[in-house]
């Protein structure tokens, strides 16, 4: 399945680095958006994993009666 996106990412600069990368690295501006975007996602979804098991490992300690200490 193909999927085209259009991004205008309101930045000349950016855009004249990730070309720069691009030649330097032999790669396409594609293969490195994608990587880059790999990247961010995976990098997402764990700390999300790791926020909800922190969640759990704290529940214990959640007690409304502590409310009082926020306003401190």
């Amino acid at each position: 399945m193909d999927t085209r996106l259009t991004i205008d990412l309101k930045n000349p600069q950016l855009f004249k680095l990730l070309r720069l990368e691009s030649a330097q690295e032999g790669r396409t501006v594609r293969e490195i958006v994608v990587q880059a975007l790999e990247h961010y996602l995976t990098h997402r979804r764990e700390n999300q994993a790791a926020l909800a098991l922190a969640e759990k490992a704290f529940a214990e300690w959640d007690n409304p009666r502590d409310s009082v200490y926020d306003n401190l």
